[in-house]
């Protein structure tokens, strides 16, 4: 199953830490975690202006339907075309939906894993 883990709250440099903890467990020939994915928000509400209501309605009506075009997904979610427009081109920006060559959409991961820090580390 592909996924995408959104981290909210980390630094670069925990990112960095985990990515080399991460190759070197790769490197010695133990089964890594099935992340495809990951992508970093400084803070809750950076993600959450990212990850509206709407847009992750969106995101599920593509992941379930795909190969919609824009206009039909507008029709399917009963919403005006220029915001859904405005919506997959946002979240296509962040990789959490794609375009092929004639426009038809797609979600790339089959899941989403947000993990979410309320206080900095230590």
């Amino acid at each position: 199953m592909k996924r995408m883990e959104i981290h909210v709250g980390g630094s670069v440099r925990e990112a960095l830490g985990e990515f080399a903890a991460a190759w070197h467990r790769g490197a010695r020939g133990e089964q890594l975690a099935e992340v495809s994915a990951r992508l970093d928000f400084e803070a809750m509400g950076e993600m959450i202006a990212a990850l509206t209501p709407r847009r992750l309605e969106l995101l599920a009506r593509v992941a379930s339907e795909p190969g919609l075009s824009i206009r039909a997904l507008s029709r399917r979610l009963e919403r005006d075309y220029k915001r859904v427009h405005g919506d997959v081109t946002a979240l296509g920006r962040i990789g959490l939906i794609e375009r092929d060559a004639v426009g038809r959409l797609r979600a790339p991961y089959e899941e989403l894993v947000i993990r979410a820090r309320l206080r900095a580390a230590a």
